[in-house]
């Protein structure tokens, strides 16, 4: 166990991160972590970013990692283990074709979600598209990749193994320096058949049938080949990610998927059955992932720069901002994302572009995934604990009372949930190691490398401004017991009790529903030690925001100042 070292990278957009952990005598724990600008522009070498962030981490922890070469050094410092994940790269072209639009179509939109897709043709075998017809359509997409699915096992074989025809034709014909990836997810007794037909090598990649019986899907069926085909693209299109897997000895993994491992471990982990989620707004995509139990949610979206995304943002501001304003911001955003604030206004015009983003995101998902429990109106319906917080947007912030109110704004969650952050942001680094040393992100889940930022409770009341809706009684087990009435409109705070956990008695009115199952159902709630504290959210769903701009500046200062920030 002596000097017993993993290491873990991810390659964004814009910045490549580093991190180093240690297995000690009480399991493993985050040694150190490092940032470095990502290297992965045409005709760059990723591996330079890599290897400045190394030295980062070098510095920070004295352990050396590289050599005189930039070569990782492994056996004398101990490193038992190295996991790598990438988000940098263009959006990977991707063409799906399946039977119908609302089985196999939706069910491949959601099977490619979390592999930084951009579907820039929909192929429904249903439609009266002739065979010439269809050819020229996947000739013009010019895809990297081509996902293929439709029919339960032992159904339909005649569109399938049309589409499989011209799909040869298009791999064999396009002279291309990528070679373009083939997925096939389908009827598995056409398998055998595509693989045959397509005769595409080592650029087919066959998956179990993600809908192997009628009303049943399994993403996690289509998984395996949608990472091998992930992976042969991206060996192509970013130079020195092959070398690198293979001096490290691993695969990469893309990072929105590898992030979402660990939802779906803290979902495992969580004895209330609850589920768990995760909220990245990055620099340039914003990742919804969800899970409880056997269910799974995960989505990567890029919001778009319009004159109704510029009057959202204005809307969300904390500070008087007009449309043109927030729009000429975004576009700066857009061409330079490495971009930060650099004055109020601009903290303002991002912290409300964060807000209108997660709205976007957890619309779209919504679409992708109809069970997902969101109303664009009324917000998050279903109830996840945690709900944990990443990304650069949400976690490059001044002050965590910033962090929760946007997080609050953009999801407006229903009844009690707990947020945490991912300060260090590691959900991708710790998800590429999850295979390889299994009870490395168990300990560091446990020891709180996330940190608890705050327990909210929403108190939902049809009721007017300023009436009561909710009474707390606070137990903080030292002194007497305090009172706090809460009234429609408002956001309160309670500050943690540094000695351990608080109580809490909710007694909500008639007509008031805190998430105890009923509408003035109220109980003991306890709540751990939190950045914020505990938070009491009485704004309402949908939340009512003033109709003029400086009206709805002051309340959303008025709303901050009473968290602390």
């Amino acid at each position: 166990m002596e000097n017993r070292r993993t290491l873990s990278v991810d390659i964004g957009s814009q910045n490549t991160r580093a991190w180093l952990f240690e297995q000690r005598e009480d399991g493993f724990a985050l040694a150190c972590s490092a940032v470095a600008e990502t290297t992965a522009a045409s005709g760059q070498d990723l591996r330079a970013g890599v290897a400045r962030a190394l030295e980062g981490l070098q510095e920070k922890s004295g352990v050396r990692l590289l050599d005189l070469q930039q070569n990782l050094i492994r056996a004398e410092e101990g490193i038992s283990a190295c996991g790598l994940s990438v988000s940098a790269g263009k959006p990977i072209r991707t063409v799906l074709v399946g039977v119908s639009d609302t089985y196999s179509l939706a069910a491949l939109r959601r099977l490619v979600s979390l592999f930084y897709t951009d579907v820039v043709l929909e192929i429904d075998l249903q439609d009266d598209l002739n065979a010439t017809a269809q050819l020229e359509k996947l000739i013009a997409a010019n895809a990297d990749l081509f996902v293929c699915a439709g029919g339960t096992n032992q159904g339909a074989f005649k569109p399938v193994r049309a589409a499989l025809d011209n799909l040869r034709i298009v791999y064999q014909s396009l002279p291309r320096l990528v070679r373009p990836q083939l997925v096939y997810a389908g009827n598995e007794a056409l398998a055998d058949y595509a693989r045959e037909e397509l005769e595409a090598g080592e650029d087919f990649h066959r998956a179990l049938n993600i809908q192997a019986r009628t009303n049943a899907e399994s993403l996690a069926a289509g998984w395996p080949a949608m990472l091998g085909a992930f992976r042969r693209l991206r060996r192509q299109q970013l130079t020195g990610l092959a070398e690198l897997e293979q001096d490290w000895e691993c695969e990469a993994l893309p990072s929105a998927f590898a992030a979402s491992r660990v939802v779906r471990l803290i979902d495992r982990m969580n004895p209330e059955g609850k589920g768990a989620m995760a909220l990245d707004v990055g620099c340039s995509s914003t990742i919804v992932i969800a899970a409880r139990g056997e269910e799974f949610i995960g989505t990567i979206s890029h919001p778009p720069i319009s004159e109704q995304v510029g009057k959202d943002t204005s809307r969300y501001s904390t500070l008087p901002i007009d449309v043109q304003s927030a729009a000429v911001y975004m576009l700066n955003k857009k061409l330079h994302q490495a971009f930060l604030p650099a004055t109020l206004e601009d903290l303002a015009i991002e912290q409300a572009w964060t807000r209108v983003r997660l709205h976007y995101a957890l619309r779209r998902t919504r679409e992708s995934f109809p069970w997902f429990g969101y109303d664009p109106e009324l917000g998050l319906l279903d109830p996840y604990e945690p709900v944990l917080l990443s990304g650069e947007s949400l976690v490059r912030v001044p002050a965590p009372q910033q962090t929760l109110l946007m997080a609050l704004d953009g999801l407006q969650p229903h009844g009690i949930t707990t947020f945490a952050l991912d300060s260090d942001q590691l959900l991708a680094g710790l998800g590429s190691l999850a295979e390889k040393e299994p009870l490395l992100p168990v300990q560091l889940i446990d020891s709180g490398v996330f940190s608890n930022l705050g327990t909210v409770i929403c108190a939902d009341a049809p009721e007017r401004p300023a009436r009561r809706v909710l009474t707390l009684e606070i137990d903080r087990g030292e002194s007497a017991r305090e009172t706090l009435d809460v009234r429609r409109g408002e956001v309160k705070r309670v500050e943690s009790t540094p000695a351990g956990p608080m109580r809490i008695y909710l007694s909500p009115g008639e007509l008031t529903d805190v998430g105890m199952g009923l509408p003035g159902l109220g109980g003991w709630v306890t709540v751990p030690l939190s950045e914020v504290g505990t938070v009491i959210d009485a704004r309402g769903r949908p939340l009512d925001l003033p109709e003029e701009m400086n009206k709805r500046s002051e309340a959303f200062y008025n709303w901050l100042w009473e968290l602390g920030g």
